[in-house]
């Protein structure tokens, strides 16, 4: 569910997503991620050319658009409630 919402959300922004690819993931993901349990991790791989100039080390043309974009990720993530996202369990569980 979730990597679907944020998949639709960044191709609706006109991103090109690709899912696993060319990375499946990392440590942080797979040690703390647990959807059974409710505990989801999202890890995103942006090109560094979209929204700098990597020789200057400058902010390119497009990153105020790429922030605004993450920062419309970010509230769509908010909007989804914790009950939808799965069981949590007590820490002591």
């Amino acid at each position: 569910m979730l990597p679907d919402l944020v998949e639709e959300t960044m191709t609706g922004l006109g991103y090109s997503v690709g899912r696993n690819k060319p990375y499946a993931g990392g440590f942080i993901t797979e040690h703390y991620g647990n959807p059974a349990s409710g505990l989801h991790t999202v890890q995103l791989e942006l090109n560094r050319a979209i929204y700098m100039d990597e020789r200057r080390r400058e902010k390119g043309p497009r990153f105020a658009q790429v922030a605004a974009d993450f920062g419309k990720l970010a509230e769509m993530l908010a909007t989804i409630s914790p009950g939808e996202l799965g069981p949590f369990q007590a820490a002591a569980e």
